[in-house]
């Protein structure tokens, strides 16, 4: 596979990845009393009252999911500029430093994500 449509497609998981656990975070520390379902529910309420950090891991959340945001809104932006013609000798240089950027942005969703579920 080509290593640019393979970098698109790795930022694209690692965002979505990234957006997933940020909102399970949220869910987790958001949940009220009137919203708890079943036992799960239960469990992730009674761990938030007992976290001192709580409005720390919410905020980190809500940030990451901004990031994440950004991060798939650079993705499509740079995946759209694949049909745009490029000419020159300077061509393979730009593809290389997209195929970087696009790693770049998937590493830190990767590590952003990991984060989040440590």
């Amino acid at each position: 596979m080509d290593p640019f449509f393979s970098g698109v497609e790795r930022a694209r998981l690692a965002a979505a990845d990234l957006v997933a656990a940020a909102n399970h975070v949220v869910h987790r520390y958001t949940i009220r009393p009137e919203d708890v379902e079943d036992d799960v529910d239960a469990t992730l309420l009674s761990q938030r009252w007992v976290r001192s950090d709580a409005s720390r891991a919410l905020a980190t959340a809500r940030d990451d999911l901004e990031f994440a945001s950004r991060a798939l809104t650079e993705v499509e932006a740079i995946a759209a500029s694949v049909t745009a013609p490029r000419q020159g000798a300077d061509e393979d240089r730009a593809r290389a430093a997209t195929i970087g950027r696009l790693e770049t942005l998937a590493d830190a969703c990767e590590r952003r994500a990991a984060s989040l579920r440590s």
